[in-house]
């Protein structure tokens, strides 16, 4: 009964931002060796995976579920780089949520969906989806060169851009699944 009502009340608890680059004792930046992480997390797992504490007390099985859950979480935001970014700037106290964004770059990225939308064709979306990749590529380029320079507020804005394109990014996939291929003639 205790334990349940700790749990609530640490569920309660506004917690800071978790480094998770510490619970793999890595150093905090953008570029990360992927291979690495998934080494690290899988001997880390095959410690504390909660099936390696079935004969544990209840305390030690409770510890081990939530290291195991701990590790997921990690894993998970370390391994995308976008919610890798918003950690790094996060670590630096920098909110990564733009209140305002360029307006040329949102006027581009209302032309950009429109296209998107209004594709009837494979060959458009692939094209279109190169691009998006391509622009991802080069915020994310920017996103580093700024953070490296510690340039906080610039490197938050080229973040801000990268959501918009990786919710394109999901607007071509759905696209490209009502687009019905054609016959051939």
């Amino acid at each position: 009964m205790l334990l349940h009502f700790a749990r609530r009340a640490l569920s309660k608890v506004t917690l800071t931002t978790i480094n998770y680059f510490e619970v793999f004792s890595l150093e905090p930046k953008f570029d990360l060796d992927l291979a690495e992480l998934s080494r690290i997390f899988r001997q880390l797992q095959s410690q504390y995976h909660p099936d390696k504490h079935v004969n544990s007390s209840a305390l030690e099985q409770e510890h081990a579920a939530q290291k195991s859950a701990l590790l997921n979480e990690a894993n998970k935001c370390l391994k995308d780089p976008y919610a890798r970014a918003r950690l790094l700037l996060k670590l630096e106290n920098v909110d990564p949520n733009v209140k305002t964004m360029d307006m040329e770059f949102l006027t581009d990225m209302m032309e950009f969906n429109d296209r998107v939308e209004i594709s009837e064709d494979t060959e458009t979306l692939t094209e279109l989806k190169r691009l998006n990749e391509q622009a991802i590529t080069e915020l994310y380029n920017q996103f580093r060169e700024h953070f490296a320079l510690k340039e906080w507020n610039i490197a938050a804005e080229q973040l801000a851009k990268v959501k918009f394109l990786l919710q394109t990014r999901e607007r071509i996939e759905q696209q490209s699944e009502l687009i019905i291929p054609r016959k051939p003639s």
